[in-house]
């Protein structure tokens, strides 16, 4: 029994730990900014995020869209929140929406909304003096109401509190959440360029990038060399729901080739050394394609056109010697936003 205990006991600091805050930098070579949607407060865009935890809803604002959640120096902006909730989003929210916002305890005790200013990670991707004029750091925080029986007294002065603050835009009123809730969250950010692609490319706006197909079919090293020398690289998708944005994109072109079966495909950025498999952007995609052949070899990834089932066992796609076919392929680089002509 007192072993049962002990075990117990550190499965649950595990739980707790693994479920902490751990992202340190943006996903790519920057955050991933989103253009103003209707919704903005004093030169801040406000932003609807999905459905997750209090701790990836910080890092989510943070480090992909450059941001914080939403605050509140006056009351008009808790009502602007809920009108952009309501009337200004194509989204369709019932009447149990909560939505994270960046409230807890000050740094003397106080509650109040949290002014925090880009971390030292992101002072080297947002400029800290664009960050104070557009947010600035109000004298005092709006006054809210509280839902009954609200904890307040669990919350806490951390980065990565246990337990966070939901606005209920249909009481317009405030509830304190165990950080491991899913709600909506409000992430307010500054007014960045609006995203475009150059001539022959197309936009993602999700991952604000930009994708190019490739008509030319290519072994690997030549598609990696036509995409550097449009200062590009071959297109990585990190995970499946952007494999078939990708395939969104590809599919329309009718490029026939056969890679499995009757089955197309097209290079993805990705090579195989041996049991690793890795991206040649530097980041970390959740493909992981095992090399039945030969697990020694090093391969490059082909990604198929729709997945294919095969004995119980769906493919995204397969490794082959990158020099084995010439296929299509995509180049990837970041969406234009430098033109300040643009700026909203």
């Amino acid at each position: 029994m007192k072993f049962l205990s002990i075990f117990c006991l550190l499965s649950s600091i595990v739980l707790v730990s693994s479920s902490r805050c751990r992202r340190t930098k943006p996903r790519r070579e920057g955050f991933l900014r989103k253009p103003c949607v209707s919704g903005f407060y004093e030169g801040s865009c406000l932003l609807i995020l999905e459905k997750q935890s209090l701790h990836n809803a910080i890092e989510t604002c943070r480090y992909d869209y450059g941001g914080r959640l939403a605050t509140a120096p006056k009351k008009e902006a808790i009502n602007l929140w809920g009108r952009t909730i309501h009337f200004n989003t194509k989204e369709k929210f019932n009447d149990n929406a909560k939505f994270w916002v960046g409230y807890g305890t000050q740094r003397f005790g106080d509650l109040g909304f949290r002014y925090e200013e880009p971390n030292e990670v992101m002072q080297k991707y947002i400029n800290k003096t664009m960050w104070r004029r557009v947010f600035g750091k109000p004298l005092s925080s709006a006054e809210i109401q509280w839902e009954r029986n609200a904890k307040t007294n669990s919350l806490d002065n951390s980065d990565c509190p246990d337990n966070g603050v939901v606005f209920n835009p249909k009481t317009i009123k405030f509830d304190v959440k165990d950080f491991d809730e899913e709600h909506y969250s409000l992430c307010e950010t500054p007014r960045w360029a609006k995203l475009q692609c150059s001539e022959g490319w197309h936009l993602i706006p999700q991952l604000r990038m930009c994708l190019k197909v490739q008509e030319v079919y290519a072994n690997f090293f030549e598609a990696y060399e036509v995409c550097r020398q449009e200062k590009s690289f071959i297109a990585v998708p990190q995970n499946y729901n952007e494999l078939q944005m990708f395939r969104g994109i590809i599919r329309p072109y009718n490029l026939d080739n056969q890679v499995m079966g009757a089955t197309g495909g097209f290079w993805s950025g990705t090579k195989q050394w041996g049991r690793f498999t890795f991206s040649i952007d530097g980041t970390n995609s959740e493909f992981n394609i095992k090399n039945v052949d030969d697990p020694t070899e090093n391969k490059c990834i082909v990604e198929y056109y729709k997945n294919i089932a095969f004995k119980g066992d769906v493919f995204s796609g397969r490794p082959l010697k990158c020099r084995a076919k010439k296929l299509p392929y995509m180049c990837q680089r970041f969406a234009d936003q430098s033109l300040t002509k643009n700026l909203q």
